[in-house]
């Protein structure tokens, strides 16, 4: 049986300062919301009791971590953050976003990230054909 090998197309890094975060939020309201997360990601937050600009914290620094391990700006509704059932996050693509990677031939992107009150930090790995 041959074993197919993955190769690193690309990876990525983001910090972000929840007080930031907050602030952008506070000053735009809904607009901003709308404009940095997908609806779901919206609804994941809103059932969090503690932390819900913590968590949506975590998911901007994914969805910039996604960004840089691709290479190329792209809208942040086309990367969508999830959790699997084991809790492990997910990188979902859309639109332009997702052809980029097709053309990249990124079959996949691991993604990990951590925060405290202050910040939160993720890395994305693109991982594809050579």
């Amino acid at each position: 049986m041959k074993k197919s090998f993955q190769m690193i197309k690309g990876i990525g890094i983001d910090i972000v300062e929840v007080k930031r975060l907050r602030n952008i939020i506070q000053r735009w309201g809904e607009r901003a919301r709308k404009r940095m997360f997908t609806s779901k990601e919206l609804k994941w937050a809103a059932l969090r009791k503690k932390g819900e600009i913590i968590y949506l914290a975590g998911r901007f620094a994914a969805k910039e971590a996604v960004v840089k391990s691709l290479g190329r700006y792209t809208s942040w509704l086309e990367v969508e953050i999830s959790k699997e059932k084991n809790g492990r996050p997910h990188v979902t693509l859309k639109g332009r976003t997702k052809g980029t990677a097709r053309k990249m031939r990124v079959k996949e992107i691991l993604i990990t990230l951590s925060h405290t009150r202050t910040y939160a930090i993720a890395q994305a790995v693109a991982l594809g054909e050579k």
